[in-house]
């Protein structure tokens, strides 16, 4: 039973973080978007916190792996369709991982 109550600590715990982090957030974004020229980097912060996120994981990747995240990256900046990106990034996993992670 208290390994119980300990892993439910730990998530109510892990869940009150997450939230104060975006919330704390959002609330620094509310102060400095009336700063001149900050605009673009509010606009820009999601894509640059993602791919901090992804590119180390992506790097340690195996062949397949990082041919996926290329595709998904060129969908995405060409289209602009999160749906078709992830779509064919799972293609290349699914089906090109037999023969990618051969070379």
């Amino acid at each position: 039973m208290p390994e119980q109550q300990m892993a439910l600590g730990a998530i109510a715990m892990m869940a009150l973080i997450v939230y104060l982090t975006r919330i704390t957030g959002y609330f620094i974004g509310l102060q400095l978007r009336h700063i001149r020229g900050i605009q673009p980097v509010l606009e820009a912060l999601p894509g640059c916190a993602f791919m901090a996120i992804l590119a180390p994981a992506v790097r340690q990747g195996s062949p397949s792996e990082i041919v996926a995240m290329a595709c998904v990256i060129l969908i995405m900046w060409r289209s602009n369709n999160v749906v078709l990106a992830t779509g064919v990034g799972m293609a290349v996993l699914l089906f090109g991982a037999p023969w990618l992670d051969a070379l």
